[in-house]
């Protein structure tokens, strides 16, 4: 029984708990950072010819739409009472995982050229997922391939953006 006991006050010392609103707004607040990042580097691509839309059209249209969906959610967030029930406690302990995932998208990202555009989805759709707990393989073998497929037509059939 102690030996029950050590392990689980072991297990409590390598976990993180936090109010879930506020671990929220924190990824909110990073989200809205990398969104502005994102927003200085379309500003700095090419604007409007006499084509129509330039490079910097369809990356500022995300980008305001993201913020604007930010933004929108980090005041709810803030007016949000907290429930009769209390504020739920988020615990974060699986640093692992998420240590793996970042290295799958790393690598993913580094052999993208090789395994090209579809396959590539697919391959780090279907990581992502395992890594995130999904075991029902009927589900891992059949939405990435039908993400990176629509990836794809989106793209290349609705946006005109071909891949070499």
């Amino acid at each position: 029984m102690e030996n029950v006991d050590a392990e689980a006050s072991e297990v409590k010392d390598k976990t993180l708990i936090i109010r879930k609103k506020w671990l929220e707004l924190a990824v909110y607040f990073v989200l809205l950072a990398v969104t502005a990042l994102y927003a200085n580097d379309a500003f700095n691509l090419p604007g409007y010819g006499s084509s129509g839309i330039g490079a910097s059209g369809f990356p500022l249209l995300v980008t305001m739409l993201i913020g604007v969906s930010l933004v929108i959610l980090i005041i709810v967030g803030f007016l949000s009472k907290e429930s009769q029930g209390g504020d739920p406690l988020v615990e974060i302990n699986r640093p692992m995982k998420v240590l793996l995932s970042v290295i799958v998208m790393i690598a993913v990202v580094l052999a993208l050229k090789g395994l090209g555009l579809i396959v590539g989805f697919t391959l780090l759709s279907f990581c992502l997922m395992k890594l995130g707990g999904e075991d029902r393989y009927s589900l891992l073998l059949t939405l990435p391939p039908l993400l990176a497929l629509s990836i794809y037509a989106i793209f290349v059939l609705v946006l005109g953006v071909y891949f070499d």
